[in-house]
């Protein structure tokens, strides 16, 4: 009997302590680090509140768009991984087309050239934040690079002056290596002026980009064509097949001009702002982060920078009376 009793005893006494476990309160731990979670997920989403769903970024058409995207190819893997949402490009055609996608609100960030930068910071609110840097280990002064003029030896041009009477080719109205600077050494170097600059060679004509320009003296459609010193070396082992690639020759050069800026479009939530800033700052600790830097030879990485730096570009373009508003008319 006793053995049965103790059985009956122990079964009730579960029973009791499952229903007393049912409803007992969580304990004061349990609460606090439950709330605590709730306060983390509300945080990490107030924190994001704003940011698009999919960051659409854009590509300067320097050189052949096809060849531009398939090199930054990794850096669409990368901004996913560092940002948590999908990233797209978007392909334009002109430099005014980004220009205006920025401002439509199609395209959150893109590259641009010095002076194309200053006009998407008038027209579409764009802002510089980063720089790459092609030298490993450099310094700020290693964001500047040159505005070249090149021919080909055959046509016996070796200064400024010799391009009188000479087909001239320019990337893009709103290219500074490959319109702005040029068109200021033609002016202030030969006492030309506005009104006569684009007389003084026979005929000029704008390329479409700096890769195109450089084409254009290779193939014989012009004799002359101001470009950005780094744009074509970045051509170079496309090109050096070609015929009267040994012919190929730079006859002038401009003062440095501050490199192309990495802009984001300042209407954007700041906490987007920053993580895109950010994720390009940190860009070489991280595997595909640095597959990219190798692939565009950014061996530097990226420099944090501000609209001050292109305070020279607008001097200059002021000194030209070329405004960005004229050039987007």
């Amino acid at each position: 009997m006793s053995k049965v009793y103790l059985s009956l005893t122990a079964f009730i006494m579960l029973i009791v302590m499952s229903a007393c476990g049912e409803n007992s309160e969580p304990s004061a731990d349990e609460t606090e680090s439950s709330e605590g979670n709730n306060d983390a997920v509300e945080a990490a989403s107030d924190e994001r509140e704003g940011w698009p769903e999919t960051f659409i970024f854009g590509l300067l058409p320097i050189e052949d768009q096809g060849e531009l995207m398939k090199r930054h190819e990794p850096l669409i893997s990368y901004l996913e991984d560092e940002l948590g949402i999908d990233v797209e490009f978007y392909n334009a055609t002109s430099y005014t087309a980004l220009i205006e996608a920025m401002a439509n609100g199609h395209l959150h960030a893109s590259t641009f050239g010095p002076f194309s930068y200053l006009v998407a910071h008038e027209r579409a609110n764009g802002e510089a934040f980063a720089i790459p840097v092609n030298e490993e280990g450099g310094t700020a002064e290693d964001i500047y690079y040159y505005a070249q003029m090149i021919t080909l030896e055959e046509h016996n041009i070796d200064a400024l002056a010799d391009i009188e009477g000479q087909s001239l080719a320019y990337a893009d109205p709103a290219s500074a290596s490959g319109h702005l600077f040029p068109k200021a050494m033609l002016i202030n170097e030969l006492g030309l002026t506005l009104d006569n600059v684009d007389e003084f060679p026979s005929d000029v004509v704008f390329s479409g980009s700096h890769e195109a320009s450089l084409y254009s003296v290779l193939n014989g459609d012009v004799k002359a064509a101001g470009v950005c010193s780094t744009c074509i070396e970045l051509v170079f082992e496309r090109v050096e097949d070609h015929e009267n690639f040994d012919q190929l020759k730079v006859f002038h050069e401009s003062e440095p001009i501050p490199g192309g800026p990495y802009v984001i479009q300042g209407d954007l939530p700041d906490s987007f702002k920053q993580a895109v800033k950010e994720a390009f700052l940190t860009m070489g600790d991280s595997e595909v982060g640095q597959e990219f830097l190798e692939a565009n030879e950014y061996h530097g990485g990226f420099f944090e920078i501000d609209h001050d730096t292109y305070d020279v570009v607008q001097e200059t373009a002021e000194a030209l009376g070329m405004s960005p508003e004229e050039l987007l008319e």
